[in-house]
């Protein structure tokens, strides 16, 4: 039988995690459960705002059951507004602790069982939503011979 002291220490600290580093880095859940990452910069980002809902219904689609974990870090009202998509999708949505707010992630969608993915971040995932189709233009300098003879 084990000494009462001893258990009541154990219980008193916690239970024990399992690489707690790779909880604490995505969001208090694993990596390989991870689908979809959205990086604390791009949490703003207007493309990613105009097409969440869309995203997350194909997320929906591919797995099933999933979690939207969103960072301290980020600010309320964009906290707001991811719960707000989440929830009306069905999903179930966490702010994680402040334990978590050395992450570099803004926003963790993740399931309960192993995902095979090489590529996480949301932006790579779903270019065709999230990439800008404005052309960029490249202005070309002249040589100066050119503009002298023109």
């Amino acid at each position: 039988m084990t000494d009462l002291n001893q258990t009541i220490i154990k219980k008193a600290q916690g239970n024990l995690k399992l690489k707690p580093d790779e909880q604490r880095k995505y969001l208090e859940t694993f990596a390989e459960r991870v689908i979809a990452s959205v990086a604390l910069e791009e949490i703003g980002n207007p493309l990613l705002k105009a097409h969440f809902r869309e995203i997350l219904t194909r997320i929906q689609t591919q797995y099933q059951p999933i979690w939207l974990k969103i960072s301290p870090q980020v600010d309320s009202s964009l906290q707001i507004f991811y719960m707000k998509i989440a929830r009306d999708l069905g999903s179930d949505v966490t702010i994680v602790s402040s334990n978590c707010q050395h992450s570099p992630f803004g926003l963790i969608i993740h399931t309960d069982q192993p995902v095979v993915s090489e590529n996480k971040d949301l932006f790579t995932q779903y270019p065709d939503l999230l990439q800008d189709k404005t052309p960029e233009k490249k202005t070309q300098k002249q040589s100066f011979w050119k503009k002298l003879f023109q």
